[in-house]
């Protein structure tokens, strides 16, 4: 026989379900707009008839229709679509980090969009000074124009130099808040996974709601999905709610019993070369901005164009420019010797970073001028020879070379330069483009829709209601039961 008062238990149970359901849509709703909530969804469970039954009860009929009873809280996520946004991330954080490089290098080395500062308009300057001074080789003033056409180059190359030194640094200090923010990351992901799994373990009430702790799930989530911009994320859910976590292959965040362990990533003393604190072993980087940050700093060939790469080309350069300009103007005593007007300043090979113009031309400007010929006339073959070379084919650099002329070789390295800023844009796009579907995805899964939770609220409502009036139609029959049935007689 079914127990007297079992309707209205099924009806309060009813109530409470659909008052936390309610609740949970509440939630969603408000938190629409929090960064790396996750949609929560309250799972139910008809209560179990079985198993309960007394040892004459041969019918499970009489308790039937018990009526509903909550499980948790769920998340509703997809760690596929999880795995596959943070794959792309880690594209998007090296192209979108090489591309801000590649154009700080370009505002650096390629000519300046003012008219008359960058390194073809310094050389189209001195070719005019060396024609005027070719008309007339024995006025000083030409001379000295000529002087400081050549310094206008150095200082140029300099320039360069410094500010590409400077944009190294700056790289290198870059690299070190990354690694620093990484290790930061590590840490929270391991006590993130020792505060989920105690709360785990004690978060099943008396009623048996299980919320979990979704706050902190989220929380893990968005600090997987900023790591991944770094370098390569794969993540293994382990048991009780902790994960194992491999940065571009190596396990970093890991738990064995009750212990919840992170590695530590270091930087070596050339401010570059990454390792993990574990065993010493080297950073294999696949993708992500530590792979950008590392190939600029060291790269040195055309196939990866780093930092390096553009000092070499300015000191290639100025070791052709300062070759010209030292194997031109002949001594005035007729030798074959000739005048040096180019030094490296400090002494050393000569680089983009320490040309300069020569003690003894610096002091007297006059020094290019030779007096006469043998035969008494003026000489200017030597001003004409030196203004020649600027425009005749020569080979710059020992390694990468380059047969061409000074305007040549300028034009070679910054269409080098744009050209790798434009085909790191593309695939910047490109990889964009598909993180941004994959997030799509994330989000209709993920996300909290505003349209879909006014209709669950709806729903709730309205059976919300309805168990309102079950409860009163039970009272109604339990009044009967008590107070009416079997009144008639007396």
């Amino acid at each position: 026989m079914r127990p007297t008062f079992m309707g209205l238990e099924t009806a309060k149970r009813g109530l409470m379900v659909n008052q936390k359901a309610i609740d949970i849509v509440g939630n969603n709703i408000t938190n629409m707009q929090t960064k790396g909530y996750t949609r929560q969804r309250l799972d139910t469970v008809s209560v179990q008839v079985y198993g309960g039954m007394g040892g004459f009860q041969t019918s499970s009929i009489p308790l039937a229709g018990q009526g509903v009873d909550m499980l948790g809280v769920a998340q509703i996520r997809n760690p596929y679509l999880d795995s596959k946004f943070r794959e792309q991330y880690g594209e998007v954080g090296y192209y979108d980090q090489r591309t801000a490089i590649m154009q700080e290098l370009e505002g650096i080395i390629s000519d300046p969009e003012t008219e008359g500062t960058g390194l073809k308009d310094a050389l189209t300057i001195l070719s005019q000074a060396l024609a005027d001074f070719g008309e007339q080789p024995y006025q000083e003033t030409n001379a000295n124009i000529t002087l400081n056409a050549v310094k206008g180059i150095t200082h140029i190359l300099n320039e360069y130099d410094s500010k590409l030194k400077n944009a190294m640094q700056e790289q290198k200090d870059d690299l070190a808040a990354s690694v620093k923010d990484i290790n930061g990351k590590l840490k929270q992901l391991a006590e993130l996974n020792k505060s989920i799994v105690h709360e785990v373990f004690v978060s099943d009430d008396l009623d048996g709601v299980s919320y979990g702790p979704n706050d902190l799930l989220d929380q893990r989530n968005v600090i997987l999905d900023d790591l991944s911009r770094y370098g390569n994320v794969s993540v293994t859910e382990g048991g009780d709610g902790w994960i194992q976590v491999k940065f571009n292959g190596k396990t970093v965040v890991d738990s064995s019993g009750n212990q919840f362990t992170s590695d530590e990533l270091l930087i070596g003393p050339d401010g570059v070369t990454l390792t993990w604190n574990s065993d010493n072993s080297g950073m294999h980087l696949e993708n992500g901005a530590l792979k950008a940050y590392t190939d600029v700093i060291t790269g040195n060939a055309p196939g990866n164009a780093g930092i390096p790469y553009y000092q070499q080309k300015l000191d290639d350069f100025a070791a052709a420019f300062g070759e010209l300009m030292n194997n031109t103007i002949h001594e005035d005593d007729g030798t074959a010797v000739f005048k040096t007007l180019i030094e490296a300043e400090g002494g050393g090979a000569l680089t983009a970073g320490n040309i300069s113009v020569s003690t003894a031309w610096a002091e007297d400007p006059s020094y290019v001028i030779r007096d006469q010929n043998p035969d008494g006339t003026l000489d200017n073959t030597d001003i004409m020879k030196l203004k020649a070379g600027l425009t005749e084919e020569r080979t710059f650099g020992k390694e990468y070379k380059y047969s061409g002329n000074f305007s040549g070789f300028i034009t070679n390295y910054t269409d080098t330069l744009g050209s790798d800023i434009k085909t790191t844009k593309a695939r910047l796009n490109a990889s964009l483009a598909i993180a941004e579907s994959v997030e799509k995805d994330r989000q209709g899964v993920s996300g909290v829709s505003l349209n879909e939770e006014g209709i669950n609220l709806m729903t709730y409502n309205k059976a919300y209601q309805a168990l309102g009036r079950l409860m009163t139609t039970m009272d109604e029959q339990l009044d009967m039961i008590i107070n009416q049935m079997g009144m008639v007689g007396r």
